[in-house]
């Protein structure tokens, strides 16, 4: 609740004390508001209002998985259901967290988010830090977060997230289709994105077959290391990438709980093309066809949450003991 508290209304006196860039990104912002109505995503009352927050005060989110299955732990909230993460406003707390678990055997993985959705609940606010972002960026995360508003399936984070980076993106390619800056920008972020599904996609493959062996955990951990490293020093720079947003890959303490936070986002994007291609690329009717039937995939057996080995966790959290 301090964060609501905390909240100032965009009025002509507070916009004026905006730099020149962040009222860009301000343009931006009330661009992408529109978009998402003109989706078919219905009228929100979040994002309309700013708050003083750096991105050093970024949301701390922690995925947690076994060290020998490729499995999230998952964890029980009113409203939403099942999740495969947790969210902390304080850094530490999520460090803390994701600490206690790693003592336990657990892999962890944190990563910032600077935005959020309370999926309508309450008007979420949007970090003045954002507002410095490019105009490309700002209109695919405020549509991402938009589109949980929108469509949100409970206990399917796997379904929630990918549908929310696949509406995002392809907004963003019909919004910025006559700029050939921002265009560029979108078009190869989303080819990145695609191309680390696929790559996630086979390593996951490989330490799925892996597991089943149910080597010794020592074993285990030695074996996987070696597949870390290989995708990280021999498949990764072997790609083209057209941007640099995965360039931590190769430098990263790879984990279950990092592979699965990403797959989280990308798994289900070959599917939603597909689905996609069949309606002519008419993005208003996917939008429309899963509000009717949220959690649809094109290809159940394909798409579905447990392509990622297995079915979900739970786990007490060791910070309420």
């Amino acid at each position: 609740m301090r964060v609501l508290r905390a909240r100032e209304a965009l009025t002509p006196e507070r916009i004026a004390q905006l730099s020149p860039e962040e009222q860009r990104g301000l343009a931006a912002l009330k661009q992408a508001l529109a978009l998402a109505e003109s989706l078919g995503l219905g009228h929100s009352t979040s994002y309309r209002h700013l708050i003083e927050r750096s991105e050093d005060e970024s949301i701390r989110v922690v995925v947690v998985a076994p060290a020998q299955r490729l499995e999230p732990v998952t964890w029980w909230f009113p409203i939403v259901g099942r999740v495969a993460y947790r969210g902390y406003f304080d850094p530490t707390r999520a460090q803390n967290f994701a600490q206690g678990l790693a003592r336990q055997g657990f892999d962890t993985y944190v990563r910032p988010a600077l935005l959020y959705s309370t999926l309508g609940w309450f008007d979420d606010p949007v970090p003045r830090a954002l507002l410095r972002w490019p105009p490309a960026a700002i209109v695919v995360t405020i549509v991402h977060e938009l589109v949980h508003e929108a469509i949100f399936v409970k206990n399917d984070t796997a379904y929630n997230e990918a549908l929310a980076t696949f509406i995002a993106h392809h907004a963003a390619l019909e919004h910025f289709a006559e700029q050939p800056l921002q265009i560029e920008s979108v078009r190869d972020g989303y080819a990145d994105q695609r191309l680390f599904a696929q790559l996630l996609a086979d390593l996951s493959s490989e330490l799925n077959a892996l597991y089943e062996r149910e080597l010794s955990a020592q074993d285990a951990r030695s074996a996987r290391e070696i597949i870390f490293q290989r995708y990280q020093q021999g498949r990764y720079p072997s790609l083209r990438w057209q941007t640099l947003r995965y360039e931590g890959f190769q430098g990263i303490a790879l984990s279950n709980a990092y592979v699965l936070a990403n797959r989280t986002y990308l798994g289900n994007l070959p599917c939603f093309e597909r689905e996609l291609a069949e309606l002519e690329g008419d993005l208003r009717a996917f939008v429309r066809e899963h509000k009717t039937q949220p959690g649809r995939h094109t290809d159940a057996q394909e798409c579905a949450p447990s392509a990622t080995g297995g079915e979900p966790q739970w786990v007490a959290d060791p910070s309420s003991s």
